[in-house]
């Protein structure tokens, strides 16, 4: 692993990426400036990922896996001594589901690396920002399944049948552990924070027919959770605090995540352990590092911004306007 030199790294921004899907709609570009075209119907924005590039400062026109592996222990912190050969661990999207997507579950690590040579599998939590009245979402199985009986369903074309449905609302907060059968009906505007890697493993896709969706029939049924869950939503933990409040979402150890209020401005520490990944919801704002003199980057709804772990501590100060900041912290919590 390459030893980081003396850059001294600073608040990063990436050129988001949209992805057209045939269940997307149009609710992405009116809510969040980003500049696409308002007649395309985009399904995501990928606003932090290792091959996106970085729009700010110095390193501008350079990739984040390019700046990992130049600067590791910088970027990533702690984490990055772990590993022989650091790379960027998460992925940040906003999702806009117009349509059901296909029911599909996701590999864990080992399955993931054993299986295709890939370093992730794929847990993914989603925070629910917009909701249709009757919208709903596939959640697990209904009742315990063998693996015989779920191929069986399959091929009768009654899976439908064998599924949970539920209803989430804005604020809903699902954790999709690899393994867990689930997609998205239409009507949802989410957060979704997941390990780096897009390995989807498509179960059922509503009969649609399309060659560049095929079905992965036995790699889902090797991975998939076949027994129902007891609780479909997670209770975030609410934790006051002067400036602003946080609702602690998500904690497990591939990744944390927390939802913060800022009415003034609050104080927020990496210390070194690892980078947080900022992405704003609403409101405007800036962030402060102290240690670098002036305001560094002004946070607008829609961007994510990458603080290296090297900046041990930073400030939040919301704008002038009576709308609070709201934004999402991501980050890999200390294992050891």
């Amino acid at each position: 692993m390459q030893s980081d030199n003396e850059l001294a790294l600073y608040p990063l921004k990436f050129q988001p990426l949209p992805k057209e899907k045939v269940w997307g709609g149009s609710r992405i570009v009116e809510r969040f400036d980003h500049g696409f075209p308002a007649d395309r119907s985009i399904g995501e924005v990928w606003l932090l990922w290792d091959q996106l590039v970085a729009i700010n400062g110095p390193l501008q026109g350079q990739m984040l896996a390019d700046l990992v592996r130049q600067y590791p222990l910088k970027l990533l912190g702690e984490q990055a001594g772990a590993v022989p050969d650091p790379v960027f661990p998460l992925l940040i999207k906003i999702l806009d589901a117009n349509d059901t997507l296909s029911v599909q579950v996701h590999p864990d690590d080992r399955y993931a690396q054993e299986r295709e040579g890939e370093p992730f599998g794929k847990a993914e939590v989603w925070l629910v920002l917009d909701a249709d009245p009757d919208a709903r979402l596939i959640h697990g199985v209904r009742r315990p399944l063998t693996r015989a009986a779920a191929r069986s369903a399959i091929e009768a074309g009654r899976l439908e049948d064998e599924l949970e449905y539920i209803e989430a609302s804005p604020g809903d907060v699902i954790m999709n552990e690899p393994g867990t059968i689930h997609a998205l009906g239409g009507g949802f505007l989410l957060y979704e924070l997941q390990q780096s890697s897009d390995l989807t493993y498509r179960l059922y896709d509503w009969d649609r027919r399309d060659p560049n969706r095929p079905l992965h029939i036995e790699k889902a049924l090797d991975v998939a959770r076949l027994e129902p869950f007891a609780s479909h939503c997670i209770a975030p933990v609410e934790v006051p605090e002067a400036g602003g409040s946080r609702r602690i979402l998500c904690t497990c150890e591939r990744f944390a995540a927390e939802l913060l209020q800022v009415r003034s401005s609050v104080t927020e520490r990496t210390a070194g352990v690892s980078f947080h990944a900022l992405t704003v919801l609403q409101g405007t704002g800036m962030l402060w590092v102290a240690a670098q003199g002036a305001p560094q980057i002004e946070l607008a709804p829609g961007e994510s911004v990458l603080i290296p772990a090297c900046i041990e501590e930073y400030e939040i100060h919301a704008g002038a306007s009576d709308e609070s900041l709201e934004l999402i912290k991501a980050y890999v919590p200390h294992t050891s």
